[in-house]
Formats: structure tokens, sequence, C-alpha cells
């Protein structure tokens, strides 16, 4: 599970949808053809302002986070507590109601 994907997924999908479309569309050429539309998720993503105050607020937690699934392809429900912590930073971050509703609960991390 990439966390900061699922993030992006929420507040880009309209970017992602047309990006995963054109590859799709164009699969010979995809990475020529879809370039503009990579830079549009990329765009998305790193000016988002809520994905800005979580990548800022939560970076540590995020770190924690992604070090352990890295170290432990094989049994991730070990990195459940850093999920979590980082599930809980990012509501701690939310600045508005919005980004508490699209931030994953940390009940749900553990399930």
């Amino acid at each position: 599970m990439n966390v900061v994907m699922e993030l992006v997924a929420k507040f880009c999908h309209s970017e992602l949808e047309e990006y995963g479309s054109c590859v799709q569309d164009n699969p010979q050429n995809w990475p020529t053809k879809c370039a503009e539309l990579k830079k549009k998720v990329s765009n998305c993503s790193s000016t988002h302002p809520s994905i800005q105050r979580i990548k800022r607020d939560c970076h540590k937690q995020f770190q924690v986070y992604d070090y352990c699934i890295r170290n432990n392809p094989s049994d991730v429900e070990v990195c459940v507590p850093a999920l979590r912590d980082f599930f809980t930073c990012g509501h701690n971050a939310a600045s508005d109601q919005q980004l508490k509703e699209d931030m994953p609960t940390p009940q749900k991390a553990a399930a």
C-alpha cells in the first residue's frame, strides 16, 4: 500500500484518470504521448495544499512507515503501528474538515 499515492488519488483523481487513459490508449508510445498528462499529475500532487501540509507536517512519520515497508516486504503487518502514526499525524495536520474526511482514520489502518 502506498499511502501517498492513495492521497494523490483522492486529491488528483481527474488528472490520474486522464493519464491512465492515455497510457492505456497508447501502449507503444505512452512515455512521450502522455508526458504532458504525467506532468499535470505531478503538478497537482506537489501543489495541492492538503498534500503539501501532510508532507510538511508528517514527513518523519511517513519516513518511518516507508522505511518499514521497504524493509519488510513480505510482512507489512509489522508496519501497521507506523502507518497508524502517519494517519494520526495527518488528522492532526488537517486544517479543515475536508482534509480530515479525506485522510484515512488511524482505526482503519489496523484493519
